[in-house]
């Protein structure tokens, strides 16, 4: 139906959740699982050898991208040495524990512009240092201590990383074995959940209901995002095809031609909203509210029920 509308999930459960809020306010949904497969290219080595591999590069041709590399990476092996230069194996992370980290992340908004950046490095900081130790093998995560434990501590440079086959131009084979590195390619399978919503999900939703819902959802922001306003925008569409109808507008053409106008006031606010509408999605929505009993009639005696 063209009215209905979509909204991806990552968790069954939280899928399972928003078919049962829809069920509750009398909206009828389905699920479809979709899974997909991709798989990007990295070239992975120590950072010793990546650096190698910049500097083979640079000795052919000027690359402003990789000096950027170059500069990012030489960033990175001075934290790691600065880590491990205060740290030793077995110690427990007690500062960089997933909800420590959650709560740098939502605290840093919160600060002043002049202490915002430096917040913002540490985080940034923190997170890469995690993930190294994780990639190399040298930590250990322990529920019960909500703590990161060391499992041991490396010379930097002897730490592997990888970077993506667009970060560089111009390697070749020679390149490769001569600095160390490897070509790595990385798969993944994404599974999602898809809900599809009933028609009458815009007749029962109050949005700021819907909104607060979604926020408690493993659903990403973007996604929940559109997803209200598809539902918002939707329902103020049906409110404008009901109010010319009522006015006497009795055909798809007539209600065509009326969506040409520049504006519509957006009812509850100071805005206005357009309308660029098709003739086949105006048909759809028209035959959606017959449907659901909001019109009635064939084209050219449509009217409202």
């Amino acid at each position: 139906m063209t009215l209905e509308e979509k909204i991806t999930f990552y968790s069954r459960e939280d899928a399972a959740a928003f078919q049962k809020y829809l069920r509750e306010k009398g909206c009828p949904s389905r699920i479809s699982v979709e899974h997909s497969f991709s798989g990007t290219p990295y070239f992975e080595g120590s950072i010793a050898s990546i650096l190698q591999l910049i500097d083979k590069i640079h000795a052919r041709e000027t690359d402003a991208d990789l000096d950027e590399l170059k500069s990012d990476l030489l960033a990175r092996k001075k934290t790691l040495e600065e880590f491990f230069a205060s740290h030793k194996t077995g110690d427990c992370l007690t500062d960089a524990t997933p909800s420590q980290l959650l709560a740098q992340a939502e605290s840093i908004d919160a600060m002043g512009e002049d202490v915002q950046k430096q917040a913002s490095d540490k985080f940034m900081n923190a997170l890469m240092i995690l993930g190294t130790l994780e990639d190399n093998d040298l930590l250990e995560v322990s529920e019960e201590k909500e703590c990161y434990t060391l499992l041991g501590t490396k010379n930097p440079e002897d730490l592997r990383v990888m970077y993506a086959y667009t970060d560089f131009n111009g390697v070749t084979e020679d390149d490769l074995k001569e600095s160390g590195t490897m070509s790595h390619i990385r798969t993944s399978s994404t599974t999602e959940f898809i809900i599809t919503t009933g028609v009458e999900l815009l007749f029962v939703c109050d949005i700021e209901d819907l909104t607060e819902f979604l926020d408690h959802m493993d659903v990403e922001d973007d996604e929940a995002a559109r997803f209200v306003d598809a539902v918002f925008f939707k329902q103020a569409l049906i409110g404008k095809v009901h109010e010319l109808v009522s006015e006497g507008k009795q055909s798809e053409a007539e209600l065509l031609a009326a969506f040409d106008a520049p504006a519509f006031p957006l009812e509850g606010t100071e805005d206005v909203i357009s309308f660029d509408l098709s003739p086949e999605y105006l048909s759809g929505v028209v035959s959606d509210l017959k449907k659901q009993s909001v019109l009635s009639g064939k084209d050219g005696k449509i009217k409202t029920s």
